[in-house]
Parts: C-alpha cells; structure tokens; sequence
C-alpha cells in the first residue's frame, strides 16, 4: 500500500436526488479508492427546487460526497443556459476545494464527457493532471445511443480529454481495445466494477422451484422480449417446472406482454424496482442470472450474480466473456433465441454440476470492495 494521496474525484454520472442509481457504480468505486486514500467526489446537477443552488454533503472514512444542485433552467435558451450554469456552479466548487485544501494529488474522471472538460480547464489553470475511468457502451457495437451518433463537437472533445490525460482505466478489456483503435489512446489498467460482497454472497436457501433471474432497467438495449419468448419456448420444449424473476422497471408493455403469454404471475414474476439490499436477497433465493442484452460494458450485475454464487447465462457483448466462461455459466451469441433456449435448458439440467459456493469465492476475490481498493491503490502509485 503506498501512501495516503488527496485525489479528486469529478464523475460525469453519481447517486442524487433525482434519480439514486444515477452512477452507482461510480460511487462504490470512490468508496473502494477511499480505502487506501482520501477521495473528495464533487458532483453538480440541475433539479427542480425553489432555490438557486444547494448542496449535499457525505462523509465516510476517506470518502466526502459533494454534491451540488442548481434550478433547473426552463424556456428556448435552457440548453445552453443549463450548461453555462453547470460549468460556473462546478469552477466555483473546484475553487474552494483547493483555497481549503490546496492542489489534489491527482485529478480522476469518471465518464469523460462532461465532467472532463472541468478536468481540462484545472489542467490548463492550475497544471493539474487527471486520469480517466470510461464506463460508458457508447464505443461498443450495438449501443442505440453510439459515439459516432454525437456531434463532431462532442467527439472532438471526447477525444481531447482522453489525449489530454496521463492515464486511462475502463472496466473491461473489451472497452480498452474499444478506445485504442478510435483514439489511439492505452490504457493503463483496466478495473473491473465493485461488488458488496457483505450483500452478494452465496445463500443454500433457494426457492422450491428452479428459479432465473434478469435483473435491468429494461431498456430496449437489454432485450428483455427475447428473454421472456425463450422462456417460454423452453417451458413449453421441455415442461420444466420453473420460474423466471424480472428485477427493474415493471414497465406495461412487458407486463403485456407476459399476459399474452399466458405466463404472468404464473411462472413469470415481477418484482419491480428494489433496493439494492433486496437485489442481493433475491438473487441468493434463486438459481441462475440471465442477460440477454444487445449492448454491455461490463454489467455490474454479472458481478454481483456470481457473488452470490449463481451461473450466469449472457449474450457475448462488450466485456461480458471476460467475467463468464465454462466453470460459471454460458456465454452465446447476441440475439440468438434458440442459444438461449439451449443454455436455459442446458444449465437447468446441469445445475448440480456448477460449483456455486466457489463461483462465489473466485468472484469476490475479483469484485470485493478490497480487490478493487488495491486496483486503486496500484494505479495512482504508478501515476503520481
């Protein structure tokens, strides 16, 4: 462990008010960096609020959470109003935390657009250094919303932060070669997502019946419809008794959809949006974790699924293959139905034959909060 270093976090993405899950992922990376080194996180957002601006504050041991809000900016201009607001608003921030606390060590970005051009702007006034965390699907094949859909403007910017930077860490390999060949850029270490692993850990209590898991927000880039149609294929192949649990947004077209299948609140169940405690109790209830997506970087949820020791079945997207391989699931094409029947079946079948309480100890040994907290710790010692 090298020593204590201030280091600067100024994430693009974080947990606030509006919407808790905004980046959380980035916030259990700044509390595993927190473990070895003192991480002050400044985050700024609009909302609606009768007030100009407000703040929030957390403290943990090596963590502060600042989080800044401005009134949401209303009529023809608020686009380029909200814009100046928030690069004002984060300059002012950025200003007091070094009058109180002198330069950081290291300046760390989090999703480079838009938090890196503050990061540009300290570089250029105050000779600041910053490095670069990339979490985004948008360089993967796939992504509805891809990088070579933003404007030339953007792109250019992008593209000059990560230049600008002395180092880059993306979740996944896969994302590394991403950035590599579009802006010739290398990467100095790639580290994975965090899993709390005092929450998602390997449970012997299953429900009675075979039980899978999806858990998502839904979106069309997750395919949900492919899942719940090879779902029922499956059923109807080999007349399994089994169920299927959807974790995320109870969204009415799926809900819908379910019911003309015949399989709502039958075999097919959903529980909705849940805490990330109640997440991890129903993952440990169930048997295997099924992602069926177009589109991934590195899902946070395969970690914390193979935490808590289940098989995991997913499409071969982005960095996926790097976390599933033959001793802890199924890795098949993307948007491949009958693969997917296949490896529903093909795990149902063989279940007894996965080793989940050693998934669970190789995954926690990769994704704990102390794994990563040394990945941290590596990586500003070979920066700073």
């Amino acid at each position: 462990m090298s020593m204590r270093k201030r280091i600067l976090w100024l994430p693009s993405w974080y947990p606030n008010r509006r919407d808790w899950y905004d980046g959380d992922f980035i916030q259990r990376h700044a509390r595993a960096a927190a473990i070895y080194h003192d991480v002050h996180v400044i985050f700024v957002t609009d909302a609606d609020m009768q007030l100009p601006k407000d703040e929030e504050w957390n403290y943990a041991t090596g963590l502060t959470e600042q989080v800044i809000y401005f009134k949401k900016k209303n009529g023809v201009a608020a686009r380029l109003r909200k814009q100046l607001t928030w690069s004002n608003v984060y300059q002012k921030a950025i200003k007091h935390y070094i009058d109180k606390n002198g330069l950081p060590d290291i300046v760390h970005v989090h999703v480079p657009w838009k938090a890196g051009l503050i990061a540009l702007r300290m570089k250029r006034k105050y000779g600041t250094d910053f490095i670069v965390t990339e979490h985004w699907t948008i360089y993967n094949d796939g992504t509805p919303s891809s990088f070579e859909k933003k404007t030339f403007a953007i792109r250019q910017l992008i593209k000059k932060i990560f230049k600008s930077s002395v180092g880059i860490s993306p979740v996944s390999v896969n994302l590394s070669e991403s950035l590599r060949k579009i802006f010739s850029v290398k990467t100095i270490e790639v580290i994975n997502n965090v899993v709390d692993t005092t929450l998602f850990h390997f449970n012997e209590k299953k429900y009675s019946r075979f039980t899978f898991i999806h858990v998502s927000n839904m979106s069309p880039m997750k395919n949900v419809t492919m899942l719940l149609t090879a779902f029922k294929i499956f059923v109807q192949k080999t007349n399994a008794l089994v169920n299927l649990v959807l974790v995320g947004n109870k969204s009415n077209e799926f809900a819908k959809y379910i019911d003309d299948l015949a399989l709502l609140d039958a075999s097919i169940f959903f529980r909705g949006e849940i805490s990330y405690r109640e997440v991890a109790e129903e993952m440990q209830r169930c048997h295997c974790f099924v992602l069926s997506s177009v589109a991934e970087n590195s899902p946070c949820v395969i970690g914390e699924a193979l935490c808590s020791g289940l098989p995991v079945i997913a499409t071969n997207v982005g960095g996926v293959s790097e976390l599933v391989n033959e001793t802890n699931g199924k890795v098949i094409p993307s948007k491949d139905i009958e693969a997917l029947v296949a490896a529903m079946a093909d795990v149902y079948n063989n279940y007894l034959a996965y080793n989940c309480p050693r998934i669970a100890e190789d995954a926690s040994k990769r994704f704990s909060y102390s794994a990563i907290a040394q990945k941290f710790d590596e990586l500003y010692g070979h920066i700073v």
